[in-house]
């Protein structure tokens, strides 16, 4: 058999596990001996299983899973009963064995683009990882007080969502999420512009769209909320078909100049054109397409979503950073602050450089596929 853990070893591990109930190890270690019989008998029997060497941590943690997945919700009674099975052990071996010889040895793999090491993903990351731990301190989920806070947090963990994609070699999957974080920066960025009369209609559109939704316990308040929707709207000379549209965009309507008039309640011609953002309406429309499942998706250009993501990933980061700078500025210490400029002053302007060189070789890779179709 395999070089495998000794029963003190794994208990030792079983027992550091972070799981609400008290795991039992002997039961645990008997499921963990027959998966690896189990993995050798297998690779015995087909040779097209090459197994040099069997991650004994991985193995024992799928037993784990299996064990704890399936007595979680026992009472006292279910579990006795649940050990006096004398098929479960084997059964789940033989669950964990095979999970671990299809994801460890027979897993699929996307081709990767992107490396974890190099300045174009490990020192954005860094960047965020940095932000982040800020701004957790002044996360509270509390929109009357933490709204900016609660977004810009939710926009740079769609950003990092964004960078672990292209890492792992899902681009289009990636491109589509920064869609997402594109609708979130534009919102930071009036709602930061603005301040608090933009933001207390922000909330109020907020509620009208938990009274549609019928999210409130207090009935009577919720239809009170519902009619004054509904009378603002009628002001506005909107109908009932565009209900949806004005509990989404229509916070907008105090900033919209008295001239322009072709604001609209969309993202393109709405939140994104206030924002100052109308110029990746296109790149916004090729994200949509794919969300939707159109043959972009299925017949994509891996390289080609994979410079427009990160562009595009870079682009609103350097948005949000000017964001988090604003907002932060005013609410940290001395010395935080002093610690973030200390870390900005050296890899902001690397994170500059790093958009330039990638955008430089994003524009040559254009030409040559444009000589490549021309021929």
């Amino acid at each position: 058999m395999a070089n495998i853990f000794s029963k003190e070893q794994a208990r030792r591990i079983i027992n550091e596990i972070p799981i609400p109930i008290k795991l039992d190890a002997d039961y645990i270690y008997d499921v963990y001996e027959m998966a690896n019989e189990a993995i050798e008998n297998l690779a015995n029997e087909n040779k097209q299983i090459e197994v040099n060497e069997t991650n004994q941590f991985d193995l024992l943690l799928y037993c784990v899973g299996e064990y704890y997945y399936s007595v979680y919700q026992l009472d006292e009674e279910a579990l006795n009963k649940f050990k006096a099975n004398e098929d479960y052990p084997s059964s789940m071996a033989s669950v964990a064995a095979d999970k671990y010889l299809s994801l460890s040895i027979f897993n699929h793999v996307e081709k990767k683009l992107a490396n974890r090491f190099l300045p174009p993903a490990s020192s954005l990351n860094m960047y965020i990882n940095f932000m982040l731990n800020i701004v957790k301190g002044y996360q509270k989920n509390d929109p009357q007080s933490t709204l900016i806070s609660d977004l810009l947090m939710k926009s740079l963990t769609i950003s990092r969502c964004i960078l672990e994609n292209l890492l792992s070699g899902y681009e289009t999957e990636a491109f589509s999420s920064w869609r997402t974080l594109h609708e979130c920066e534009c919102t930071l960025i009036l709602l930061d512009k603005h301040g608090e009369p933009l933001i207390n209609n922000y909330l109020k559109h907020m509620n009208y769209g938990f009274a549609f939704n019928d999210s409130f316990k207090d009935k009577e308040k919720q239809t009170e909320v519902f009619n004054a929707m509904k009378e603002e709207m009628r002001s506005r000379d909107l109908k009932s078909k565009d209900i949806r549209k004005y509990i989404e965009y229509g916070w907008l309507y105090p900033i919209v100049p008295e001239d322009d008039e072709t604001f609209k309640l969309n993202f393109r011609d709405g939140l994104e054109k206030l924002a100052g953002l109308g110029g990746y309406a296109k790149r916004y429309e090729i994200s949509s397409e794919i969300i939707h499942s159109t043959p972009l998706l299925i017949y994509s250009n891996k390289e080609y979503f994979y410079y427009m993501t990160l562009l595009s990933l870079y682009e609103s980061f350097f948005r949000l950073e000017k964001v988090f700078v604003s907002l932060f500025a005013k609410r940290v210490s001395q010395e935080q602050m002093d610690k973030y400029m200390q870390m900005r002053n050296v890899y902001y302007s690397q994170l500059i450089i790093i958009h330039k060189k990638e955008l430089d070789r994003f524009k040559n890779l254009q030409k040559s596929w444009g000589q490549k179709n021309s021929h």
